[in-house]
Protein backbone atom coordinates (compact mmCIF):
# COMPACT_ATOMS: atom_id res chain seq x y z
CA UNK A 1 0.00 0.00 0.00
CA UNK A 2 2.07 2.84 -1.59
CA UNK A 3 -0.82 5.07 -0.83
CA UNK A 4 -0.17 7.88 2.33
CA UNK A 5 -2.66 10.42 4.91
CA UNK A 6 -1.01 12.79 6.93
CA UNK A 7 -2.85 14.02 10.16
CA UNK A 8 -1.87 16.28 12.90
CA UNK A 9 -2.38 19.32 14.29
CA UNK A 10 -2.75 22.73 11.55
CA UNK A 11 0.76 24.13 11.22
CA UNK A 12 2.58 20.56 11.71
CA UNK A 13 4.11 20.65 8.14
CA UNK A 14 1.23 17.91 6.38
CA UNK A 15 0.81 20.15 3.33
CA UNK A 16 4.14 20.67 3.01
CA UNK A 17 5.41 17.30 3.37
CA UNK A 18 2.87 15.83 1.83
CA UNK A 19 3.95 18.33 -1.11
CA UNK A 20 7.33 17.34 -1.67
CA UNK A 21 6.56 13.80 -0.83
CA UNK A 22 4.42 13.76 -3.57
CA UNK A 23 6.96 15.27 -5.98
CA UNK A 24 9.84 12.89 -5.07
CA UNK A 25 7.71 10.24 -6.06
CA UNK A 26 6.03 12.02 -9.01
CA UNK A 27 2.24 10.99 -7.08
CA UNK A 28 -0.88 13.08 -6.71
CA UNK A 29 -0.95 15.38 -4.01
CA UNK A 30 -4.68 16.03 -2.08
CA UNK A 31 -4.90 18.64 0.79
CA UNK A 32 -8.99 18.34 2.17
CA UNK A 33 -8.61 21.68 3.14
CA UNK A 34 -8.30 23.03 -0.17
CA UNK A 35 -10.95 20.40 -1.70
CA UNK A 36 -13.22 22.09 1.35
CA UNK A 37 -12.54 25.79 0.06
CA UNK A 38 -12.64 25.33 -3.77
CA UNK A 39 -15.86 23.63 -2.89
CA UNK A 40 -16.75 26.58 -1.10
CA UNK A 41 -15.19 29.44 -2.89
CA UNK A 42 -14.00 30.52 0.57
CA UNK A 43 -11.58 30.51 3.49
CA UNK A 44 -11.98 27.94 5.70
CA UNK A 45 -11.70 30.60 8.28
CA UNK A 46 -14.68 31.84 6.25
CA UNK A 47 -16.74 29.17 6.07
CA UNK A 48 -16.02 28.53 9.86
CA UNK A 49 -17.43 32.17 10.77
CA UNK A 50 -20.33 31.72 8.63
CA UNK A 51 -21.35 28.29 9.45
CA UNK A 52 -19.53 27.10 12.32
CA UNK A 53 -16.72 24.69 13.52
CA UNK A 54 -19.08 21.47 13.01
CA UNK A 55 -20.13 22.50 9.69
CA UNK A 56 -16.11 22.64 9.08
CA UNK A 57 -15.65 19.30 10.56
CA UNK A 58 -18.53 17.47 8.52
CA UNK A 59 -17.60 18.71 5.35
CA UNK A 60 -13.90 17.38 6.09
CA UNK A 61 -15.73 13.86 6.64
CA UNK A 62 -17.97 14.19 3.72
CA UNK A 63 -14.56 15.34 1.52
CA UNK A 64 -12.48 12.38 2.80
CA UNK A 65 -15.26 9.58 2.58
CA UNK A 66 -14.87 10.55 -1.23
CA UNK A 67 -11.14 9.99 -1.21
CA UNK A 68 -9.85 6.39 -2.62
CA UNK A 69 -6.81 4.86 -3.70
CA UNK A 70 -6.44 7.20 -6.93
CA UNK A 71 -5.72 9.87 -4.05
CA UNK A 72 -2.27 8.65 -3.46
CA UNK A 73 -0.62 11.51 -1.03
CA UNK A 74 -3.44 13.33 0.86
CA UNK A 75 -2.94 15.99 3.86
CA UNK A 76 -5.79 16.18 6.13
CA UNK A 77 -7.33 19.22 8.12
CA UNK A 78 -6.06 18.89 11.76
CA UNK A 79 -9.46 17.80 13.05
CA UNK A 80 -10.12 15.30 10.52
CA UNK A 81 -9.33 13.10 13.21
CA UNK A 82 -12.18 13.89 15.07
CA UNK A 83 -14.31 11.05 12.42
CA UNK A 84 -13.61 7.94 13.42
CA UNK A 85 -15.29 7.14 10.21
CA UNK A 86 -13.12 8.86 8.26
CA UNK A 87 -9.74 7.55 9.90
CA UNK A 88 -11.45 4.13 9.40
CA UNK A 89 -12.08 5.06 5.33
CA UNK A 90 -8.54 6.27 4.77
CA UNK A 91 -6.99 3.67 7.05
CA UNK A 92 -8.48 1.40 4.10
CA UNK A 93 -6.28 2.29 1.27
CA UNK A 94 -3.45 4.29 3.13
CA UNK A 95 -0.81 4.23 5.25
CA UNK A 96 -1.69 6.85 8.37
CA UNK A 97 1.06 9.00 9.03
CA UNK A 98 1.16 11.10 12.11
CA UNK A 99 3.36 14.40 12.28
CA UNK A 100 4.00 15.02 15.70
CA UNK A 101 4.92 18.32 16.42
CA UNK A 102 5.49 19.65 19.34
CA UNK A 103 3.21 22.17 20.95
CA UNK A 104 5.83 24.91 21.02
CA UNK A 105 6.86 24.99 17.81
CA UNK A 106 2.57 24.62 16.67
CA UNK A 107 2.75 28.23 19.27
CA UNK A 108 5.48 29.87 16.99
CA UNK A 109 4.00 28.46 13.64
CA UNK A 110 0.19 29.81 14.08
CA UNK A 111 0.82 33.27 14.82
CA UNK A 112 -1.87 34.81 17.07
CA UNK A 113 -3.43 36.72 14.49
CA UNK A 114 -3.33 33.98 11.74
CA UNK A 115 -6.65 32.85 10.24
CA UNK A 116 -6.22 29.35 10.17
CA UNK A 117 -9.81 28.15 10.12
CA UNK A 118 -9.37 26.15 12.97
CA UNK A 119 -12.65 23.42 13.10
CA UNK A 120 -12.61 24.51 17.06
CA UNK A 121 -15.02 26.33 19.60
CA UNK A 122 -14.70 30.14 19.12
CA UNK A 123 -11.56 31.36 21.32
CA UNK A 124 -10.47 27.55 21.99
CA UNK A 125 -6.55 28.03 22.99
CA UNK A 126 -4.15 26.52 20.71
CA UNK A 127 -2.85 24.69 23.86
CA UNK A 128 -6.26 22.71 24.69
CA UNK A 129 -6.85 21.76 20.84
CA UNK A 130 -3.42 20.30 21.16
CA UNK A 131 -4.31 18.19 24.45
CA UNK A 132 -7.31 17.78 23.11
CA UNK A 133 -6.48 16.21 19.80
CA UNK A 134 -3.08 14.66 20.74
CA UNK A 135 -4.81 11.22 21.69
CA UNK A 136 -6.41 10.63 18.55
CA UNK A 137 -4.09 11.49 16.58
CA UNK A 138 -1.74 8.67 18.68
CA UNK A 139 -4.93 6.24 18.14
CA UNK A 140 -4.92 6.42 14.70
CA UNK A 141 -0.97 6.58 13.67
CA UNK A 142 0.01 3.53 11.45
CA UNK A 143 3.62 5.35 11.81
CA UNK A 144 4.89 8.24 14.04
CA UNK A 145 7.12 11.09 12.96
CA UNK A 146 9.09 13.49 14.70
CA UNK A 147 7.96 16.72 13.60
CA UNK A 148 10.33 19.16 15.00
CA UNK A 149 12.49 17.64 12.28
CA UNK A 150 13.39 19.64 8.86
CA UNK A 151 11.12 19.47 6.20
CA UNK A 152 14.13 17.22 4.09
CA UNK A 153 14.53 14.79 7.23
CA UNK A 154 10.14 14.23 7.32
CA UNK A 155 9.98 13.61 3.79
CA UNK A 156 13.38 11.24 3.90
CA UNK A 157 11.47 9.45 6.83
CA UNK A 158 8.38 9.25 4.78
CA UNK A 159 10.39 7.54 2.11
CA UNK A 160 12.51 5.51 3.88
CA UNK A 161 8.93 3.63 4.95
CA UNK A 162 7.69 3.55 1.31
CA UNK A 163 10.63 2.82 -0.78
CA UNK A 164 12.77 1.29 0.55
Amino acid sequence: MNNISFIGMAACGKSTVGKAVAEKLNDNFVDTDLLIEQKHGASLEEIKNKYGYKFVRAEEEKVILNLNSSNKIISTGGSAVYSQESMMHLGTFSKIIYINTPLEIIMKRIDVGQKRGLAVPEGMPIPDIYNEREPLYQKYSEITLDGSMTIQQLVDEVLKHFHE
